[in-house]
């Protein structure tokens, strides 16, 4: 249907957001993406990083919220971070962060107006173009092995096939 959107559009189009000791807390695709790639202001990426800080502060030995009043302090901010990331990044992504009611459910936050910062729309607009170049390059050394198991390196171009021996460059076929 004209205008619906697909679970891989989905996954294409939504930033997550939580802290997981990655040194940052927006997640999109299959990782963490680091603050200087993002294009959002220095003022929510400075209240992002707190925002994480007090997570770790908030935890005890076990790694468990020392209390649920935390627990939920910690997602009511998480809420409200994530609608001003929304907004900076405008309608085109949704934002997916843990509910204030049920920290097991997830809310998914849009923007209704457009970006606030469109050096940020345009940051992820740009991660997703990757994202979705390098998950069909994937798909291609997948299909041009044959279905054989092959490792495939991004960021050197490298690919292994273990029967075969070393790897060799995507540019060299």
């Amino acid at each position: 249907m004209p205008g619906e959107t697909t679970d891989e559009d989905a996954r294409h189009e939504t930033i997550r957001m939580f802290p997981d000791y990655a040194d940052t807390v927006l997640w999109f695709g299959d990782g963490p993406v680091e603050y200087s790639d993002t294009g959002l202001t220095a003022a929510l990426i400075d209240d992002l990083q707190r925002w994480e800080q007090t997570f770790y502060e908030s935890r005890n030995g076990d790694l468990e919220f020392v209390s649920r009043a935390a627990e939920a302090a910690h997602a009511e901010e998480g809420v409200q971070l994530a609608e001003r990331v929304s907004a900076e990044v405008g309608p085109r992504f949704a934002i997916a962060c843990d509910s204030v009611e049920d920290p097991t459910e997830t809310v998914l936050l849009r923007a209704e107006r457009p970006a606030e910062n469109p050096a940020a729309e345009a940051a992820f607009a740009c991660l997703r173009e990757e994202l979705i170049a390098e998950e069909k390059r994937t798909a291609e050394i997948f299909a041009e092995s044959g279905g054989v198991w092959v490792a495939y390196a991004p960021l050197s171009g490298e690919t292994f096939t273990p029967n075969l021996g070393s790897g060799h460059s995507q540019d060299q076929g």
